[in-house]
């Protein structure tokens, strides 16, 4: 039987989730695929779990922030809160963001109120999680490319097996798992120097780590091929030039004293300044990308930052563990440095 690569999707994600029989599944479908969310609901049966189904594509969340009351989107978490008291594991299929700027204020203010109120439980209850970004016509639309192309850039990078990702990652952890000092270059006169706190670097090959001493929620992103770690928030000095950054072009984010003291851009400062005040200023995670399958940016933080050699960074609105809010920054043209040692040379991955 020939089956679709989005029926390989579905059990690609449905192994990473580590779903058990009896388990009750949350899946909300915020990227709106329709094919790929019936075949995630028959994998998840499949293997005597059971789905919890939210689907929220984008042209949904417009609507209900246009049409419907805010006294009635206000209530839209009652029960829905009651139920992720009893959910197991979580995945969530992202694409397109929805245009809601035409929507009045008040419905996008409770909106927000309802789903970091559904969040915060999650992180309460340390909820695995599998954030997956789909290939959308939507999403090709917003990054400016066709459909066709998005999935061919994206595809292999999500189906790709955890035990290739694995061979890769556990030679990177073993060049930087002991090393104190972090020293990201990025330009002629753009060095970043950090310590890294006491946590071990976390490895994201494709499936959920459930560490039971391990601080916070489980949580990684698909496309997967990452190794991250938390940092000494204080320890950070110096500048860091991101090609892009979110809205804006051409970047330089300076710091002193681990805060983050000037933002200087060739276009877009303004926007990406207004989207780091919503956040501590302070970065508090770096990582590094180990997906073999992407190769170019794409301008999607949750798919590139996973591209091999890239070098990313986090803002977080609090605890880099526990924040609701999380800001990724990515280059591919850096160089990291764990104590002496070159990790990373102008976006390759070195040893």
């Amino acid at each position: 039987m020939v089956t679709s690569l989005w029926d390989q999707l579905a059990r690609r994600l449905v192994d990473a989730l580590g779903a058990q029989r009896g388990a009750l599944i949350e899946v909300r479908d915020e990227a709106g695929n329709q094919r790929l969310l019936h075949a995630i609901l028959w994998a998840i049966e499949s293997v005597g779990a059971e789905p919890l189904v939210q689907i929220l594509p984008p042209n949904n969340v417009e609507r209900l922030l246009t049409t419907v009351p805010a006294s009635i989107l206000a209530e839209r978490d009652r029960r829905r809160a009651e139920w992720l008291c009893q959910v197991e594991r979580s995945l969530t299929l992202i694409g397109a963001q929805p245009d809601v700027q035409t929507a009045p204020v008040e419905a996008r203010r409770v909106f927000t109120e309802v789903s970091d109120r559904l969040a915060a439980i999650r992180a309460e209850r340390r909820i695995p999680q599998i954030i997956a970004a789909i290939p959308t016509i939507g999403k090709a639309a917003q990054l400016g490319i066709s459909h066709e192309e998005l999935e061919l850039r994206v595809m292999p990078a999500l189906l790709v097996e955890p035990t290739d990702l694995a061979v890769q990652g556990e030679r990177i952890a073993s060049m930087v798992e002991t090393a104190t000092a972090i020293t990201i270059t990025s330009g002629a006169d753009c060095e970043l120097r950090m310590r890294r706190s006491a946590q071990p670097w976390l490895r994201n090959f494709g499936r959920l780590e459930t560490v039971s001493d391990r601080p916070g929620q489980p949580v990684i992103n698909v496309p997967a091929g990452a190794l991250t770690t938390t940092v000494d928030e204080e320890s950070v000095e110096g500048t860091l030039f991101l090609p892009v950054a979110g809205p804006a072009r051409a970047v330089r984010l300076t710091f002193a004293q681990g805060q983050l003291i000037q933002i200087e851009a060739a276009s877009g400062g303004e926007q990406l300044t207004e989207l780091l005040n919503r956040t501590s200023r302070r970065m508090s995670l770096i990582g590094i990308g180990l997906n073999p399958h992407l190769c170019q940016p794409l301008g999607w933080p949750i798919v590139d930052k996973h591209i091999q050699g890239a070098i990313f960074t986090t803002f977080t609105a609090g605890n880099a563990y526990h924040s609701l809010l999380n800001i990724d920054v990515a280059t591919t043209s850096a160089s990291l440095r764990a104590d002496d040692r070159l990790i990373v040379a102008e976006g390759k991955l070195m040893g």
